[in-house]
């Protein structure tokens, strides 16, 4: 391997693995496309069609590693491989990005996490919303206090939107023995993890999960989480993938304003000390406070993807810090499932999952919802 340069594996080629194969095709610095992992003879035959010659094509990721020609992987393949197939390339000393969900359920995660600690390689997320403008500046804003304490959170998202079609384009989707879940554990995963990265771990949730509202299925296609912070920060999160009309919307309410983002614009409400004014404003409501707006265009940003890649690469040659790493795999899984327990107990669930809520419960829940599914075809 030469010095600067990353040679990269690329363990699966379907919908998303073709977009990952044909970037790094194309060509990024220091990163050098070494080989695919099609596991069909169809996918094998896109690969030999659509990529260049040099790019070795094999039929497992056992055969991949074994031939010593990578150094490092990218996973995206099916959730519910994602774990074996990361502690294989970690104990073979490759460094891992992964395709999110981390994996199907905590535990899991937990044990890539652990593989990857132990092997002292690379290990990072496909969070790539993070390298959004508009997510950076309403992080910098947040961090700069430029709305006081935030005091309400409220996400509404129907951006993704699928139909029949999509849901039966592979067996595996949105099923419970296939993906592990539905809209949550696939589609929300970027939005979930956009609410950690900005605001943290809640202490707890309650959620209403709606399972086949929608759709001819048992996984979820709507779900509303309520979450609370120990300041007394409250917040709503609302995801569907059922609603045609498109909304894609989240507005934080500080004690010194509110901030909205819709797609790339941010929407800034500037306002007087709202806890200071309740307490001295001589009138009956806000007629006495001013409120300035300004809004943010942070126009389209087509370089997500290449900027996660370009970040994995600078993690493994220059050791920087990665954009979203294993641990924020676990922490997106841990609302996920936690919204999935809350809901079959009917009631508010501490967060992280832990005790009577943890491993083995979350086993059990899991063997049911998949049992209840075959049973009912």
């Amino acid at each position: 391997m030469e010095e600067n340069t990353v040679k990269i594996g690329l363990i699966g080629i379907g919908a998303m693995g073709k977009k990952y194969a044909e970037m790094l095709d194309k060509g990024i610095e220091g990163l050098e496309f070494a080989a695919v992992v099609a596991r069909s003879e169809k996918t094998a035959e896109w690969a030999r069609e659509n990529l260049s010659g040099g790019v070795k094509i094999f039929k497992s990721d056992e055969e991949l590693t074994a031939a010593g020609v990578c150094n490092s992987v990218i996973i995206s393949t099916p959730h519910k491989s994602h774990r074996d197939i990361a502690l294989r390339a970690f104990r073979a000393g490759k460094n891992v990005l992964c395709e999110k969900p981390a994996a199907a359920d905590i535990s899991d995660a937990e044990e890539m996490l652990r593989c990857a600690e132990k092997s002292g390689k690379k290990y990072g997320i496909m969070f790539q919303w993070r390298t959004l403008p508009a997510v950076k500046i309403f992080k910098e804003l947040l961090k700069k206090g430029e709305i006081g304490k935030i005091r309400r959170i409220i996400l509404e998202n129907s951006l993704y939107y699928r139909t029949a079609a999509y849901h039966a384009s592979a067996s595996w989707r949105s099923t419970w023995s296939g993906e592990g879940g539905g809209a949550l554990i696939n589609q929300g995963q970027h939005i979930l993890d956009l609410w950690l990265y900005l605001f943290g771990m809640p202490k707890s949730i309650y959620a209403d999960v709606k399972y086949g509202k929608y759709n001819d299925f048992s996984v979820e296609d709507e779900a509303t989480l309520i979450m609370n912070y120990d300041d007394g920060t409250t917040g709503t999160f609302i995801l569907t993938t059922g609603e045609l009309p498109c909304k894609e919307e989240l507005s934080v309410i500080g004690t010194k304003g509110k901030i909205t983002m819709r797609g790339s614009v941010l929407t800034v409400e500037a306002y007087p000390d709202s806890e200071e004014y309740g307490r001295t404003w001589k009138g009956n409501s806000r007629e006495g406070a001013e409120t300035k707006i300004r809004e943010i265009d942070c126009g389209d940003y087509k370089g997500t993807y290449r900027e996660m890649l370009e970040n994995f690469r600078d993690a493994v040659l220059y050791n920087k810090p990665l954009i979203a790493g294993g641990k924020d795999g676990i922490n997106a899984l841990n609302l996920t499932v936690g919204a999935y327990v809350s809901s079959r107990e009917k009631k508010e669930i501490p967060l992280p999952l832990t005790g009577e809520f943890g491993s083995e419960y979350q086993k059990a829940m899991f063997k049911e919802l998949e049992e209840k599914e075959a049973k009912n075809g």
